[in-house]
């Protein structure tokens, strides 16, 4: 990864200049055209994808990451999501055995939300979506990456780094998300066309008091977690898989990780009878890179819960309804339809009786 610490941290694409670059990138760039991308699926932040000519060593375009100016800057202030983003680009991704794109410039103002991000663009990679879903064979290579990732964070060498995250467990998540999601409950009900089990229906209207069991019970490890491991953040390349985003890295179970991509990420008819399989496919990962203590009743027990509990993220989201995209509508009410479906046909209900 290029330092950079020449360059200072731009307020805005304007100040992602030639000049900029080449002190970042550390190559002459003679011009740079930025064009904004992800805008119907990036909140948190701005995505641009700048064509660069210049020096002969430089890429034809780069991806380049910078905070929100909507209501969401300060969402991810208030959650530390671009300092943990920046952590994972600094200290973590090119060492874990999780394939991330080329980091070229990753840097922040102390004590603030101003950072920049300059990445390699993978525009010649197919980006998932996760409204179409993921298939058993995708989902697989991503849960064989996320393996790496939580042992690569149980070593001792590594531990230190993987300390600097937060828990899963986070005040924020007790203290605003759990009071949130009655709100969004409600919309999703209003909006949803599937049918949702009295089961789930009585649990989802007693959700906050559910919730802090899951939230301990998926914080009984200390593994790094990508945190939001969606089909969004995937780009494939026939066998070869990069994972982008790391704005919820936190500390917790891995098999959070896997509950969360197997439950929302695959179609409920292409996960159905499938979700023991791919859970011990995860812990054979585990095992062969010498994590050989969490047994299957233990992971089983952590996917029911992530299954529940993590029905929380889309469900919340829908409470901004009338400002969301379509596509972000449709991709809510679909994930929470996913994950109704997880809960019921897995029983995970019975981890909290």
């Amino acid at each position: 990864m290029t330092n950079a610490a020449t360059a200072p941290v731009p307020s805005g694409i304007e100040g992602v200049t030639p000049r900029w670059l080449s002190e970042a990138l550390g190559t002459e760039v003679a011009d740079v055209r930025a064009e904004q991308i992800a805008q119907d699926s990036g909140f948190s932040s701005l995505l641009y994808r700048l064509h660069l000519s210049g020096g002969a060593d430089l890429p034809p375009s780069v991806i380049v990451k910078l905070p929100a100016v909507s209501e969401a800057r300060g969402a991810m202030e208030m959650l530390g999501g671009y300092r943990r983003e920046l952590v994972f680009y600094q200290q973590v991704a090119g060492r874990a055995p999780i394939a991330t794109p080329h980091v070229y410039a990753a840097r922040m103002v102390e004590d603030t939300a101003d950072f920049v991000l300059v990445l390699e663009d993978l525009q010649d990679w197919e980006n998932a979506d996760q409204l179409a879903g993921l298939s058993i064979s995708r989902a697989r290579l991503c849960i064989a990456q996320l393996a790496g990732l939580h042992a690569w964070s149980l070593d001792g060498a590594n531990s230190a780094v993987a300390q600097s995250f937060p828990r899963f467990d986070t005040p924020v998540a007790r203290d605003i998300f759990l009071p949130a999601f009655p709100i969004g409950w409600q919309i999703y009900r209003e909006k949803c066309s599937a049918e949702v089990p009295t089961g789930v229906v009585r649990f989802a209207e007693r959700f906050a008091e559910h919730a802090p069991v899951a939230l301990r019970a998926l914080t009984e490890r200390s593994m790094l977690l990508h945190g939001d491991i969606r089909a969004d953040n995937m780009f494939f390349d026939g066998q070869a898989l990069k994972v982008v985003d790391f704005q919820f890295a936190s500390l917790g179970v891995g098999v959070a990780d896997i509950g969360y991509l197997v439950s929302q990420g695959l179609p409920s008819a292409v996960r159905r009878g499938r979700d023991d399989e791919l859970l011990r496919g995860y812990l054979e990962h585990l095992a062969a890179l010498g994590i050989t203590d969490y047994s299957f009743a233990d992971a089983w027990r952590h996917y029911r819960f992530a299954a529940a509990y993590l029905v929380l993220l889309p469900v919340i989201t829908l409470i901004g309804w009338e400002t969301l995209p379509e596509r972000s509508r449709a991709l809510c009410l679909t994930l929470a339809d996913r994950a109704v479906a997880t809960i019921d046909e897995i029983d995970a209900l019975e981890v909290f009786e």
